[in-house]
């Protein structure tokens, strides 16, 4: 039996507290987005691919998540990207206006949005002059639903009967927060 000083407990101690708190802050940054965060719908676009190993889920995408984003010349794959928003034509639509390495500090209107995401990929543009093109991931590109329910609603997605709607922060974070589907709100996300 290995015998532990006062100051080793106190030690394991310190680091149960610290896990604890971190846990905690990342569960309480997860509430707070999908309680507090502006709501925007989203419509969503089919997208095939499946993994067996990782259960029922839906892969999403959106029209702003296939569009290339122009960056700057020094941004390279796994920068934090800030992305503005405007709504598009159609509801649920929505097109990119700019991207940045920092939040935007200016030029926000009240129907704009911005969204933080994280470079896939950068091409470099071959027109002297113009600034390189990116890809960007938002965490939000996948959801996982109730067993079973994932084939049917991938349908629903290729059908375009599937809309999100996504809790958007002050900090550019964004979450699923509910699917849409036929004009009604689904599989909404708890809080906790």
């Amino acid at each position: 039996m290995i015998k532990l000083s006062p100051t080793s407990w106190l030690a394991i101690a310190i680091v149960a507290v610290l896990q604890t708190v971190a846990l905690a802050s990342m569960v309480y940054g997860r509430v707070t987005l999908l309680r507090d965060g502006r709501e925007i719908v989203a419509e969503v676009i089919p997208v095939d691919p499946r993994d067996i190993f990782r259960g029922d889920y839906v892969i999403l995408g959106y029209g702003f998540g296939r569009a290339e984003v122009p960056v700057s010349a020094d941004t390279v794959q796994g920068d934090t990207v800030y992305v503005t928003l405007k709504p598009g034509a159609a509801p649920g639509q929505w097109e990119v206006v700019s991207a940045s390495g920092t939040y935007p500090s200016e030029g926000m209107g009240a129907e704009t949005v911005v969204l933080k995401g994280i470079v896939s990929y950068v091409s470099g543009s071959a027109v002297p002059g113009e600034l390189p093109k990116a890809a960007v991931r938002y965490g939000i590109e996948s959801y996982f639903v109730p067993e079973g329910t994932g084939r049917e609603l991938e349908n629903q997605v290729r059908e375009k009967k599937i809309s999100v709607v996504l809790a958007v922060g002050r900090s550019g974070d964004v979450a699923i927060k509910a699917l849409v589907i036929d004009g009604k709100r689904v599989a909404e996300q708890p809080w906790l």
